[in-house]
């Protein structure tokens, strides 16, 4: 098994440790009882299964830097200026209302960071994103007309 995972994936650490995760689990089949379905086919199937789980991980993980050495390179982008009708509708609002859209808009925080920042579920700061946006939207019209 060792060879046919070196041969595969060129590194002798990721075969060792694929190669180990195959007969844990052959290991683990024997103790429940089912050591005659264990076959070199069998073995060599685990096996493969292994590599590609290992192969997917690595590639998501490498997606995920790529992603992040992209943000980290790009040069830092100000934030946008809200003009004055912008910032008097915001002062009008109940302070959690002026928060989530704060954090969420101007501050470019997903949901789920704002959900964490205020300390309230995610349903809970959904439901609040939707009624700082009614309210905002009517004090706006409010402060242009």
């Amino acid at each position: 098994m060792f060879g046919y995972l070196l041969l595969r994936c060129g590194s002798r650490a990721v075969a060792e440790d694929l190669t180990s995760q195959t007969f844990l689990a052959a290991s683990e089949r024997f103790a429940a009882g089912r050591g005659h379905e264990i076959t070199g086919g069998w073995l060599q199937r685990v096996a493969s299964r292994r590599l590609i789980d290992h192969w997917r991980s690595t590639g998501a993980q490498n997606r995920r830097f790529e992603r992040l050495r992209a943000i980290a390179t790009e040069p830092p982008r100000p934030p946008p200026e809200p003009d004055d009708d912008v910032m008097a509708a915001l002062q009008t609002l109940p302070d959690r209302q002026r928060a989530v859209l704060v954090l969420r808009y101007l501050d470019d925080f997903s949901l789920k960071e704002v959900s964490e920042a205020l300390g309230i579920s995610y349903k809970a700061t959904e439901s609040l994103l939707g009624r700082a946006r009614n309210s905002f939207r009517a004090a706006y019209d409010e402060a242009i007309s």
